[in-house]
């Protein structure tokens, strides 16, 4: 079995068919063996009692004087009440066990001689007022064991041709068959030297084959898209770390050309913190969107949680839009305890701060900023709304793409890296939900975020 199992899929389906072909062929060669042996036995017993038929009529009717000679196939002895044998053409092998032969019982009897023939020998008792007589009949087995023999032997030299016909056709049909697994083979060892050689071929034929190609394809799609992420947050980050690098090197030379101006290194030292800290931030949400995006399991949060969260978020809201002069009120309705979302608490959180902080930021001084956490329905909904200037039609498509940025008059109080609502949008997609930005008809910007409800 450990050599089978080391084979090729093609030999090894070939091997178990003619495995099972060799058992098939058999068990079926058996049973027409026994079947044609039942028919050979069932035919020598109706000819027996053929040929010694008229001889028991005749006997019958009392007609026992003269009896007609056997024909010349057939081998019968007649034996009357006394013993003596009235008629028999029986072989001489045969003739000298007739007293024995007229012994047995009714049915056909094997009898070997010692030339080693064997016959197929039935006695028949006849009861008559004198007395019973005995018909004895006889037939040589070699013409019926010479039938046998040859069909044997044809059984045997078909049934080997079936089977290595049907190891042959095994063979053919399992190499079409797992023709489409060379293809895919080939296929996938483009995408080994090259991983944007294409995907794997469909065939027409929606089998086990097509729904594995299919499989791997997702699965294709998924890593490419994985590693165009990667990419694309790879050259996001160089792009956007390379400025404040460079604005920081210039810093720190300034300050080491400032060193005799006490106010002028001072200076250029707290520039050199605001850019560490714009660094900082930015690593920071760059890894935060990193981890939202690599994570494979999401936890279910209760609304006990996520009312504490946002509750959370509401006081450092207040506390940042009191430092910028804009109000900030907030609301709940329906967040009952069976109200539970697809979402790590903190991520909710950070969903939260982001979406008001943007508010916080667009909103002019004396303004202010309304936030509602509501489940409507089957659905968990935040609405975070402005009274600021608004983003232009312009703007919106590429709103939640990392590092957009809109335009001046929408950040005028806080910088941004714009990876805020690219965040927003990973946690959202990551939990099943929905979100949008709406132009406000009285000014400023609507967002809506939905959440499916799990309970």
């Amino acid at each position: 079995m450990k050599w089978l199992r080391s084979q090729a899929i093609r030999s090894r389906i070939t091997i178990w068919s003619v495995v099972i072909a060799i058992v098939l062929i058999a068990i079926a060669g058996l049973g027409f063996r026994i079947s044609v042996d039942s028919i050979v036995s069932g035919s020598t017993r109706d000819l027996l009692a053929s040929d010694g038929a008229p001889y028991e009529a005749s006997i019958v009717r009392g007609d026992t004087k003269t009896f007609a000679r056997p024909a010349e196939d057939q081998l019968i002895a007649l034996i009357d009440p006394t013993g003596a044998v009235r008629i028999s053409d029986l072989p001489s092998s045969l003739a000298d066990k007739i007293e024995s032969l007229a012994d047995f019982g009714h049915g056909v009897h094997i009898v070997t001689t010692r030339s080693k023939s064997q016959y197929d020998v039935q006695n028949e008792t006849v009861h008559t007022k004198a007395g019973d007589w005995h018909v004895i009949e006889a037939r040589n087995r070699a013409e019926g064991d010479v039938v046998l023999s040859g069909l044997t032997t044809v059984t045997i030299v078909g049934g080997v041709a079936l089977v290595v016909a049907f190891g042959i056709a095994s063979w053919i049909v399992t190499g079409l068959a797992l023709r489409p697994v060379t293809r895919l083979r080939r296929q996938a060892s483009l995408l080994a030297q090259n991983a944007r050689a294409g995907i794997l071929p469909i065939g027409p034929v929606h089998d086990e084959i097509s729904a594995l190609a299919i499989t791997l394809n997702e699965f294709i799609t998924s890593e490419r898209a994985s590693a165009d992420r990667e990419r694309q947050m790879v050259a996001d980050a160089s792009h956007e770390l390379r400025t404040p690098i460079a604005v920081l090197t210039t810093q720190l030379q300034l300050a080491h050309l400032s060193t005799g101006d006490a106010e002028a290194l001072e200076g250029e030292i707290a520039a050199a913190e605001q850019t560490l800290t714009r660094l900082a931030n930015l690593t920071t949400n760059l890894l935060t969107l990193s981890r939202i995006e690599a994570e494979e399991e999401v936890p279910v949060t209760s609304a006990d949680a996520l009312l504490a969260e946002f509750f959370s978020s509401m006081d450092r809201a207040i506390v940042l839009g009191s430092a910028h002069s804009v109000a900030v009120d907030f609301t709940t309705d329906g967040v009952d305890a069976k109200t539970a979302v697809t979402i790590p608490p903190v991520d909710f959180a950070g969903l939260v701060d982001n979406l008001v902080s943007n508010a916080i930021a667009a909103s002019p001084r004396g303004s202010g900023v309304d936030v509602r956490l509501a489940r409507i329905g089957k659905q968990l909904v935040l609405t975070v709304a402005d009274r600021g200037h608004g983003i232009t039609d312009d703007f919106l498509p590429v709103a939640f793409d990392r590092f957009s940025r809109p335009e001046e008059s929408r950040q005028h109080t806080i910088g941004g890296n714009g990876l805020g609502l690219a965040i927003v949008k990973a946690i959202v997609v990551r939990s099943g939900g929905g979100v949008r930005l709406e132009q406000r008809k009285e000014g400023g910007v609507r967002a809506v975020v939905t959440f499916p409800t799990v309970s």
